[in-house]
């Protein structure tokens, strides 16, 4: 009776440890079905996620329409932070390139170069529309009356030069220019040089007028003569750092400052139509020192007076 007792406790475990092992066999097969009902929340959570996708997506958006907004004020339309123009002076008016001229000319293999200045031989020379006898004499066609020389076409009229402007801010750096680009503005042209340190003040002020009249409406222009005597980079820096309006090179060639009749320090203030309006002298009766007071109000009253 013992033995037989005994016997069925290890049956029961038996029987126990089978059910025990279909258990556990059972779980897996039953996992996928819990796994397909993981896969269903996880698409859930991801349709979230994809919630929270779109949302980054609408703050991408968000963020892009902000980064245009800062594009366009930081000065792509053509004017600085201050609203200041992206250069300073005017858009030069550039001589016309000479042009070739492809015409038969039985002196020179059938082609003929026209290069702008005529050369008499003793028969007729084009000056500009005209046919004139010059009887050998080599002139040059500037298609304007008084360029020969330089001498303005009329007694109040600016003098007729072309110099080169070394203002790195200048709406005609490195383009070689002259005062009939600035026809239109009332214009202050000042001759100074580089080394000078008055010069240089006069120059530091001149800018600071220069913005003052704008930011009360008015229209004008102001430029600098560099002396001859000041043809060199150091000399041309140091008016580069004080100013931003154009700076022009003057040259033994052109020697701009005798057209103008002036001198070192001296200013000369033109109406719109390029005629002059005022001559300001350097130790004349009218103080023209920038930096006093009364030289500054002087010179503002006379480019108003101007207009």
């Amino acid at each position: 009776m013992l033995a037989l007792d005994l016997g069925k406790p290890r049956a029961s475990v038996l029987v126990l440890s089978m059910s025990a092992a279909l258990m556990l066999t059972a779980c897996p097969g039953e996992e996928p079905v819990l796994g397909g009902n993981g896969d269903d929340a996880g698409t859930e959570a991801g349709s979230t996620g994809g919630t929270g996708s779109t949302e980054g997506t609408d703050g991408a958006t968000l963020d892009t329409e902000g980064t245009e907004a800062s594009t366009g004020e930081s000065g792509t339309t053509g004017e600085s932070d201050t609203g200041e123009p992206a250069c300073v002076g005017v858009t030069p008016i550039l001589d016309p390139e000479p042009e070739t001229d492809t015409g038969e000319d039985t002196t020179d293999g059938g082609m003929d170069t026209d290069t702008g200045v005529d050369t008499d031989t003793g028969t007729e020379t084009d000056t500009g529309g005209e046919t004139t006898d010059t009887g050998g004499e080599t002139t040059t066609d500037t298609g304007e009356e008084g360029t020969e020389t330089g001498e303005p076409p009329c007694p109040e009229c600016a003098p007729i030069w072309d110099l080169y402007d070394f203002q790195p801010q200048s709406c005609g750096y490195t383009e070689t220019y002259g005062l009939d680009s600035f026809e239109g503005h009332v214009t202050l042209i000042a001759m100074l040089a580089g080394w000078c340190s008055y010069c240089q003040s006069q120059a530091g002020k001149m800018e600071e007028m220069r913005l003052e009249l704008a930011l009360e409406g008015y229209d004008v222009q102001m430029i600098a003569i560099n002396a001859t005597s000041a043809d060199n980079d150091d000399d041309r820096q140091n008016l580069v750092d004080r100013c931003a309006f154009p700076l022009f090179q003057d040259i033994d060639e052109v020697d701009a400052w005798d057209l103008h009749g002036g001198t070192k320090d001296d200013l000369v203030i033109y109406h719109a139509d390029g005629t002059m309006a005022v001559f300001l002298d350097q130790g004349g009766e009218v103080n023209t020192n920038l930096s006093t007071d009364e030289g500054y109000a002087n010179v503002k009253q006379a480019l108003l007076d101007a207009f």
